[in-house]
């Protein structure tokens, strides 16, 4: 399992919202942020309850707060026209999570050397 940030800031919200190549349309911004701050803040509670374990049902109760915003679904436009190949999107959202990955490992090895 990775750094606890990596996967609530990038992994849980990354899974309905996949970064996006500038210049994609996409859904409006407010209802997008919206949508990504209750899935982050899902994701942080619902790791919290299945790592801490503090109440009986925690495991359960921790796994549906998880999945919570996914069965919402993030908002997404009905038709997406652009002139940007599929493969170079792929490329972005894996060098956008890779990047990710690397800065909160970074982060958490400093920290944990000092």
């Amino acid at each position: 399992m990775g750094p606890p940030g990596f996967l609530v800031f990038t992994v849980a919200p990354g899974l309905g919202l996949p970064p996006e190549l500038p210049g994609v349309p996409s859904a409006a911004l407010g209802p997008r942020q919206i949508w990504w701050v209750a899935t982050a803040a899902a994701a942080a509670m619902g790791l919290g309850l299945v790592r801490l374990k503090t109440i009986p049902l925690g495991f359960g109760t921790g796994a549906d707060l998880d999945c919570a915003a996914h069965l919402i679904g993030a908002p997404h436009l009905e038709e997406v026209v652009t002139n940007v190949l599929e493969p170079l999107s792929h490329q972005f959202i894996v060098a956008v999570t890779l990047t990710s990955l690397m800065s909160w490992a970074l982060l958490g090895s400093f920290t944990a050397v000092v």
